[in-house]
């Protein structure tokens, strides 16, 4: 596939440049950017050189119909750096489609700049740094990575992320679609909250990312949840309730599971889901409990055993006795704090659910701070109401593991390549005969001529000419 003369160019072109990188560099920090950035150059002319190969067989085995109406150049954005590919177009004599059976084999769309890796390294940077921090991190690996493009990338990919959603829940809420139903299983835990996002061009100052998970429990020595399942999305209650059910309908059996609870912090918004799973109960997010307790009796410790005390047992009577006596003997803030905690403590009684420890919910609020909130409310961050719903699909997308779907948008076919390739790496010359390694030694026009002292020379292209080096 690779001629002989074209490897020794790219050979000779590396081995200048480190060359020249000496003779000019300032640190070692310097040198080692310079010659990764040679090394990159040197990959991307083999890469184009393979590519144009691969195109020519292609051609060789095409379909009869299939017309050669010229060569078309495209750039691609690839861990080496930009390369320029020149490709063939052709047009079916019988549809009049126009293809380019280089772009089939590879699976590149015709408009997609950069390449599916690429793809896949600025989504993960892109959804745990702000866009033009990934774009500087990235910049130390491959060169000229601007910010935009990691805002694009994002924003096409969470774009579609919504519409696969989108497409998901109309089918099953509007279309009557029944979803097939994934794994069976007996329970089903389910827990909601929101993160506050402060958001731009919007008449709002602030906007909401709802975050739901499933699972089916906990994993006894680590407390893990087992087979974990996210949706984030910034759209209102109701439609964000449809999109977790059609969701979670198609990664387990509704149909079979015995038990649903859904945990959450008391929002009204959350309670809708006992709408959308008939029998399901409601469980007051144990962690959101402590914290309420803790701001309005923090003062008191006497109150605040007798308040808990009185929970745990479920004792309401006991438990609004201690907070009328605390109302009665407090003023200003502190009264108001405890007639909060009264209010929000009967608006949820029935989610205060006296289960085992080992059973309790509660995982959502780490949830929320490792999957949304560190990417989303970071100082001076401010959100576009569309560009929060993208973040919000993109962000459970990566917690899903899923986040290749979205890197890459069609499926390249190894088997044309795979023929185009075909069995010799390095294209012989017939006058190599039965002895390459004498021909090597003989026919290297740099070991002679005036350039033969140069350092390049001796101490590169002598040791290419070598034995060991000639049975590549």
């Amino acid at each position: 596939m690779f001629k002989i003369r074209f490897l020794l160019e790219v050979v000779l072109f590396l081995a200048k440049g480190i060359f020249e990188v000496f003779r000019s560099v300032r640190d070692v920090d310097e040198l080692e950017e310079r010659v990764q950035r040679l090394v990159q150059q040197a990959g991307g002319k083999m890469l184009e050189e393979a590519l144009a190969h691969i195109d020519l067989e292609l051609s060789g085995k095409r379909d009869p119909a299939l017309k050669n109406v010229g060569q078309r150049s495209r750039t691609l954005v690839t861990s080496f750096g930009e390369i320029t590919v020149k490709r063939r177009l052709y047009r079916n004599q019988k549809t009049g489609a126009y293809r380019f059976l280089l772009d089939e084999a590879l699976g590149i769309p015709e408009r997609q700049r950069v390449t599916p890796r690429m793809t896949r390294m600025i989504l993960e940077l892109g959804t745990e740094m702000p866009f033009r921090r990934a774009a500087r991190v990235m910049g130390f690996l491959v060169p000229g990575i601007h910010w935009m493009t990691v805002w694009s990338k994002v924003q096409d990919a969470g774009e579609k992320a919504a519409r696969d959603a989108e497409a998901l829940r109309e089918a099953v809420f509007e279309d009557g679609v029944v979803p097939e139903g994934g794994k069976e299983v007996r329970e089903l835990s389910i827990e909601a909250d929101g993160v506050v996002i402060p958001l731009q061009r919007s008449p709002k100052a602030f906007g909401e990312i709802k975050l739901f998970i499933g699972y089916e429990g906990r994993e006894q020595k680590t407390r893990k949840l087992v087979n974990r399942y996210t949706v984030a999305t910034a759209r209102g209650s109701r439609v964000a309730w449809e999109d977790t059910g059609a969701a979670f309908g198609h990664k387990w059996d509704l149909s079979r599971v015995e038990r649903i609870r859904i945990g959450g912090d008391g929002a009204e918004w959350i309670k809708q889901g006992l709408e959308m799973f008939p029998g399901a109960t409601y469980h007051l997010d144990p962690f959101h409990l402590r914290r309420r307790l803790t701001e309005a009796l923090s003062y008191s410790s006497n109150v605040y055993e007798t308040v808990t005390e009185g929970l745990a047992e479920l004792n309401q009577d006991a438990v609004v006795s201690a907070l009328d006596q605390a109302i009665r003997v407090n003023r200003g803030a502190r009264r108001n704090g405890i007639m909060r905690l009264k209010e929000y403590l009967l608006a949820n009684w029935q989610g205060i659910a006296a289960l085992p420890e080992g059973d309790r919910l509660g995982a959502i609020e780490g949830q929320v701070r490792h999957t949304i909130a560190r990417r989303t409310k970071r100082i001076g961050a401010r959100w576009s109401p569309a560009g929060a719903e993208r973040m919000g699909r993109l962000l459970a997308v990566r917690a899903n593991d899923e986040l290749d779907r979205y890197a890459v948008h069609s499926e390249p076919r190894f088997d044309l390549l795979k023929k185009a390739v075909g069995a010799e790496a390095i294209q012989l010359p017939k006058r190599f005969g039965k002895d390459p390694e004498a021909w090597l030694q003989a026919n290297v026009p740099a070991l002679e001529g005036p350039h033969a002292g140069k350092h390049w020379v001796k101490h590169i292209v002598r040791e290419i000419s070598s034995p060991r080096w000639s049975t590549v």
